[in-house]
């Protein structure tokens, strides 16, 4: 789609037809790992990874959120930078409920060593978003799926790096002594564009959605109910809040004993309950960020947020469908290598 950011370009490779028959042609060899770009993780509001980049000239910091779904920009640069509003055919419906079909085109965004002219960002529905001194934009799937997205939480690091590598040849960092596991886990885009993958928690398999920008991990309240048989009037479960618009609902923490992907294990995750908004009263609108089951396979619905995240090294091969996961190291990895000078 338009909005879409590509930095690499593809060679569509022809083959002449030599009587009738194409060639044999022998596999072209895969390359290593080659490193776009290395940024600097900022924490902005709630723990969450931001960015420093530039819009034109402006520098400003931009939220990396792998639960969002298109890149955006806030109102406030919007006007500052005088840039021209269009109409996009997408639609954003922030948590509140606003909506924006607006959109602008960037002259130019730069991130790191790495900058691109005439990117679409959609313009957020807020006039002045709350976490505004915080960041000002999102990055989101519809810019990451076009490289591997490397979060290196230990180090505090973001790599962006190219997709067109050995397929499975990404870990180059070495996970902690004390907690060796790899966890290789395939995926799927949902519904919405977000990635999509199983783990288990005290030992019952439930779909997470790995989101960035979650500050923390939340399990839908009907499936804790069901799946897990947790009672919210139990001395181990806390009420912290309501979900509170055309109707209420209360919000409850917990403390499970494991989070599990594929060996790598979180020992003691804080999980907040969220009620379902799916189920919410007929013609109640349902705002952006509710917890969404995937139906297909009637799997349990969790997000997976940054208080879990932040101790684990997360390696997200858009292009394989892949995640690479390790315990977060204690000191800064190596970078992956660098591609060569043209």
């Amino acid at each position: 789609m338009r909005g879409t950011m590509k930095f690499l370009s593809f060679c569509l490779l022809s083959t002449a037809l030599i009587g009738g028959a194409i060639p044999a042609m022998a596999a072209p060899a895969c390359g290593p790992l080659n490193l776009i770009t290395s940024l600097d993780m900022i924490t902005v509001s709630g723990g969450r990874p931001g960015v420093a980049a530039k819009i034109m000239d402006k520098p400003v910091t931009l939220l990396i959120d792998t639960g969002g779904a298109l890149s955006m920009i806030s109102r406030s640069v919007v006007r500052e930078l005088s840039l021209t509003v269009g109409q996009a055919q997408a639609e954003i419906i922030n948590i509140a409920g606003r909506r924006s079909h607006d959109q602008v085109r960037l002259p130019s965004i730069t991130l790191g060593t790495l900058r691109q002219e005439g990117a679409y960002f959609m313009v957020d529905p807020n006039d002045a978003p709350s976490d505004e001194r915080s960041f000002q934009g999102v990055i989101a799937p519809d810019f990451l799926s076009n490289v591997d997205a490397d979060f290196d939480f230990g180090a505090k690091k973001l790599n962006l790096v190219s997709p067109d590598h050995c397929a499975g040849k990404v870990v180059y960092w070495s996970a902690p002594a004390s907690a060796p596991a790899l966890a290789v886990v395939a995926f799927h885009f949902d519904r919405s564009g977000h990635i999509s993958f199983p783990l288990r928690l005290d030992d019952q398999r439930v779909n997470a959605i790995l989101d960035t920008g979650a500050y923390n991990t939340a399990l839908n309240l009907d499936v804790a109910r069901r799946t897990f048989k947790i009672n919210t009037n139990a001395p181990d479960v806390e009420k912290i809040g309501q979900v509170e618009g055309s109707f209420k609902a209360d919000i409850f923490r917990k403390q499970f004993k494991t989070l599990a992907i594929e060996g790598v294990t979180v020992n003691n995750p804080t999980i907040d309950l969220l009620p379902d908004l799916i189920s919410a009263p007929s013609g109640t609108p349902r705002p952006t960020g509710s917890l969404i089951r995937d139906s297909d396979n009637n799997l349990p619905g969790i997000i997976l947020g940054m208080n879990i995240l932040s101790r684990l090294h997360v390696y997200v091969a858009y292009k394989e469908a892949k995640l690479y996961i390790t315990a977060a190291g204690a000191q800064s990895a190596a970078n992956p290598p660098a591609a060569p000078s043209p």
